[in-house]
């Protein structure tokens, strides 16, 4: 190390830096302008970066949770490029932005385990999935779902999320906040009779006309479920193997 650069070295070890991303921080090392070594307070984080950027303000605390007060990206191989990256950011605003919730009432209760706050995190077990790549017959990508297998579950996590084409999840979401006075798929007529219906494969199917919403809905029960494991047959081999056995279970109760 030349007498330029340890000098330079004696005039920056331990001196405090503001920063724009992460709040304050301070160099432990310094091998050159473009090799500099700083460990943040709050959260506790070492980061390398030039000086010019040091300067600048603009080195970021990996740690800082500056997604939605809340998601922070870790240290580690994935970056922003990676599709996982979309997908966790997504999963961090269902979880923590109030004019998502506000949007999305059905989101009202949603939120995300600890271990995935960290990007590095929720991208590993991502990866790690058999149908992350899967798309379907529409060339759309799987989604990541959290209640198929734990049904009216609120929390993303490593345990109750997995992978599942668009129209399982479409089948499966629920319509709690937007259906009105009845039942899951109930109806009121102008003759006040109530009828059934059920949406297959993109059509809206009338399951009858009934006296009461009970009766109502016990004939979309049946057709729904009924679809359910249809649907569970149909992406049988394209699905997790929980996922099939979940579907096979699934029960639709009038509290839905």
């Amino acid at each position: 190390m030349n007498n330029k650069v340890c000098n330079r070295r004696d005039e920056l070890l331990g001196v405090d830096f503001n920063t724009n991303n992460g709040g304050k921080c301070f160099v432990i090392d310094y091998r050159g302008n473009k090799d500099i070594t700083v460990m943040f307070y709050n959260p506790i984080a070492v980061v390398k970066c030039r000086l010019d950027n040091l300067k600048k303000g603009v080195v970021k605390n990996p740690y800082c949770p500056t997604l939605f007060g809340a998601g922070y990206t870790g240290v580690g191989k994935y970056g922003y490029s990676d599709r996982a990256y979309h997908v966790w950011k997504g999963v961090i605003e269902r979880s923590f932005s109030i004019s998502y919730k506000e949007r999305f009432p059905s989101c009202k209760d949603v939120t995300v385990c600890k271990e995935w706050l960290d990007f590095q995190n929720f991208a590993a077990w991502f990866y790690k999935q058999e149908f992350h790549k899967e798309k379907d017959q529409k060339g759309r990508v799987y989604q990541v779902d959290k209640d198929v297998l734990l049904k009216g579950n609120k929390i993303y996590s490593p345990d109750t999320c997995c992978f599942i084409p668009p129209e399982l999840n479409i089948l499966l979401a629920s319509s709690g906040a937007t259906r009105g006075l009845f039942p899951l798929g109930v109806h009121q007529h102008q003759s006040k009779r109530f009828y059934a219906t059920l949406r297959k494969f993109g059509k809206s199917v009338c399951l009858g006309y009934f006296n009461t919403p009970e009766e109502a809905f016990r004939a979309y029960k049946k057709a729904k479920e009924a679809h359910i494991k249809l649907l569970a047959e149909k992406w049988k081999g394209k699905i997790d193997d929980k996922v099939h056995e979940a579907l096979l279970e699934w029960k639709i109760e009038i509290t839905d």
